[in-house]
């Protein structure tokens, strides 16, 4: 129920090891109201450089990005010494959470809408890896996280890819230190297991 800016906030969604998210509905004249998710920095990490550097990365990479399967960033704001990303709202369900309903009802998962799922997960990973700068220039994003809890299902139907907080992209510095490995064991490529290209 607190306020940042001009966004109140309704409730906490998640939480990673670096950020969490939440629901919260962004106020405007003349009665505008719509909701968002804001993205902050967690505070046991909001003053480690590293951590900042990455967030603001990822915000980059975001912004660069326009695709009916991707969750769209509207605004990276900064207010009362916090940093915050505001992202579009997907009213649904993570495939985790898709997952385990199916599971609860002893009900498989169907079929069509794997196949739907994975159709438009592919097409946003396309559209990401042929991405070009204003220039015409290639820059490309690759993703490094593809699993059931950044992929969300919207009430319509629609396939919304999230979380691009440890993408790489062509043309950008990577932060990666030697020896360090970013991404969901098991759901990595075998080139990013070898430290591979």
């Amino acid at each position: 129920g607190r306020q940042v800016g001009r966004f109140h906030v309704l409730c906490k969604l998640g939480a990673g090891g670096m950020s969490e998210v939440l629901l919260a509905v962004q106020k405007s004249v003349a009665g505008f109201a719509r909701p968002v998710v804001l993205k902050r920095i967690l505070d046991s990490v909001r003053h480690q450089e590293d951590f900042l550097h990455m967030f603001v990365q990822e915000a980059k990479i975001c912004a660069s990005l326009s695709h009916g399967n991707i969750a769209q960033l509207f605004d990276l704001s900064y207010d009362e010494g916090e940093l915050f990303m505001v992202m579009e709202f997907v009213p649904g369900a993570t495939l985790v959470e898709v997952a385990r309903a199916c599971a609860i009802a002893q009900e498989p998962i169907p079929i069509a809408f794997t196949v739907g799922v994975v159709l438009e997960t592919a097409q946003a990973l396309h559209y990401a890896h042929g991405l070009l700068d204003p220039m015409g220039n290639p820059r490309p994003v690759i993703h490094r996280d593809i699993a059931e809890k950044n992929i969300m299902v919207s009430s319509d139907g629609t396939t919304k890819l999230l979380d691009f907080g440890i993408a790489r992209q062509e043309g950008r510095l990577s932060r990666t230190q030697v020896g360090t490995v970013k991404g969901t064991a098991g759901y990595m490529s075998p080139e990013q297991v070898r430290g591979e290209v």
